[in-house]
């Protein structure tokens, strides 16, 4: 007569003895060593019948289950104070109680190794990839704008004494100039234009500017990717329009 055998892998006694927990829903807290242990021994039972290997840890973990099982059933002295005596217990619900929380945190980690298995990184250059960088090219924000303003301002050479100047520049005259570079010209990188800065204040004014002309709604600025360089483009005119049309 044939049958089959269906054998759980455990890691180790603490291993089984929580999967008795889990299986019976039995209080962590509050194990009952008696039937515990005849479950732990009949396991062990059943592996020596089909002959398998059992490691010693095992065998160790039986010795201290019936030990605990022969101390709950001492008698206890009427002279003995309850609140003073340790429960035999303890020492098993923390060896428990600590393997639960290793146990929980190589699931959680086998769970991300198996999430992260199914993402595959891919480094794509703009000349590899083989498209118009412009079809791709997002709003940018003031948050953007600020951000690149702040790089530039950091990259500035640091003056090592300070000296009071009279610096006669003004938006409306950086507005031009910014304009004057679009001769012959539909977009500038924002790199470009902050090179022929001469120093921090010509920068801030120069960014006012870049800022006026968006409000007045007569450029706009875009970047292909995050932290790349922005494209100023200048919008085109209702004029024109009516010329490319004509």
């Amino acid at each position: 007569m044939s049958y089959n055998v269906k054998l759980d892998v455990f890691e180790g006694p603490l291993d089984l003895l929580l999967f008795f927990i889990k299986r019976d829903e039995i209080n962590i807290y509050d194990i009952p060593i008696a039937y515990i242990t005849q479950e732990y021994l009949d396991y062990l039972r059943m592996m020596k019948e089909l002959n398998l290997h059992l490691a010693g840890e095992f065998i160790l973990m039986a010795s201290l289950l019936i030990r605990l099982k022969v101390q709950m059933l001492l008698p206890r002295s009427e002279d003995e104070n309850l609140e003073e005596i340790e429960d035999p217990r303890t020492e098993l619900v923390e060896m428990l109680v600590e393997y639960q929380k290793y146990k929980n945190a190589c699931n959680l980690l086998r769970d991300l190794e198996e999430k992260q298995s199914k993402h595959h990184w891919i480094n794509c250059s703009v000349a590899e990839a083989g498209f118009d960088p412009d079809l791709f090219l997002s709003d940018v924000d003031l948050m953007d704008l600020a951000l690149a303003f702040k790089k530039i301002i950091a990259g500035m050479p640091k003056p090592a004494y300070y000296e009071v100047k009279v610096l006669k520049i003004n938006i409306g005259q950086q507005t031009q100039i910014l304009r004057s570079m679009f001769q012959g010209r539909k977009r500038l990188r924002f790199s470009e234009v902050m090179k022929h800065m001469k120093n921090r204040i010509e920068v801030v004014v120069t960014f006012l500017a870049i800022l006026e002309l968006i409000k007045i709604q007569e450029i706009q600025v875009s970047q292909s990717a995050i932290f790349d360089d922005f494209w100023i483009s200048k919008r085109s005119t209702a004029s024109e329009h009516v010329n490319a049309n004509a």
